[in-house]
């Protein structure tokens, strides 16, 4: 089958996952060249609560990149998607995690999909650098992550160009059970700096749950909050931190000890 464009839809607390999907869709790009067949590259991020997804076209592979959220994909996703689909268009599924597991966010990413008439052809779980636990998974995605990155792109290109429809390409099997691991979200929520902050507003626009009061951007709604990192990353100020002080200090230590042993890169 024909792929004109490449597009990445991805949601990303802290960069890392959208890193993941550039170097994806430039990889797919340069593979694709090679084959003889030239394909244009758009990234668009869907991570705040205004995002309108664009509409998906003929000859389009889509890109979905997420950050594992407890086992599960972040609680966002599914209504970002809901518009989303072109019956038979392929889908890629890149999942970053932090050295721990992935748990059932492939399965539920690949159902989101397909409830949309997609059909996932490939797909990764990348380790990147844990946004919360900060001190896990420092300095990755490295070289070996990306390497996996750059496998998928080469793998799926060839695939695709030597199927006649996505269906021809779809997945075997897709990793993960149901009904989905059940996650509670975390405790441990971003605090504002009220002497630095000056209320300029860009982390109430970025947020992805709208949880930051728009007319005092100091006040944050800690029940809607998803713990996503994305204010703290966004802030021209540096204003905004992550708050639990001995508690989160704890929770780091278990957590690097718990995932100690380097977890790896994979496909599907």
């Amino acid at each position: 089958m024909e792929i004109k464009r490449v597009h990445a839809l991805v949601f990303s607390g802290a960069g890392t996952t959208t890193a993941v999907a550039r170097r994806f869709c430039e990889s797919f790009a340069k593979a694709s060249n090679q084959l003889g067949m030239p394909v244009e590259v758009e990234v668009d991020d869907i991570t705040p609560a205004a995002s309108a997804v664009p509409a998906i076209g003929a000859n389009e592979l889509v890109v979905v990149a997420v950050p594992s959220y407890g086992g599960r994909v972040p609680a966002p996703v599914a209504s970002r998607l809901s518009k989303l689909g072109h019956v038979g268009t392929p889908a890629i599924m890149l999942v970053t995690y932090g050295n721990r597991a992935v748990d059932d966010t492939f399965i539920e990413l690949a159902d989101t999909l397909e409830s949309k008439g997609m059909v996932p052809v490939g797909g990764a779980a990348v380790v990147a650098h844990h946004s919360l636990m900060t001190n896990v998974a420092q300095g990755r995605p490295d070289q070996d992550d990306l390497s996996v990155v750059d496998e998928l792109a080469r793998q799926v290109s060839s695939k695709l160009a030597h199927a006649a429809c996505a269906r021809d390409a779809r997945l075997g099997s897709v990793p993960g059970g149901r009904p989905y691991r059940e996650f509670g979200g975390v405790p441990f929520k971003p605090r504002t700096d009220e002497e630095l902050c000056v209320r300029c507003g860009t982390c109430v626009v970025q947020c992805p749950v709208c949880a930051i009061d728009a007319e005092d951007p100091t006040k944050t709604d800690a029940d809607a909050c998803i713990s996503c990192m994305r204010c703290i990353d966004v802030c021209p100020r540096g204003a905004r931190e992550i708050g639990g002080g001995l508690a989160l200090g704890a929770a780091r230590k278990a957590f690097a000890v718990k995932c100690a042993k380097r977890q790896k890169s994979y496909l599907l």
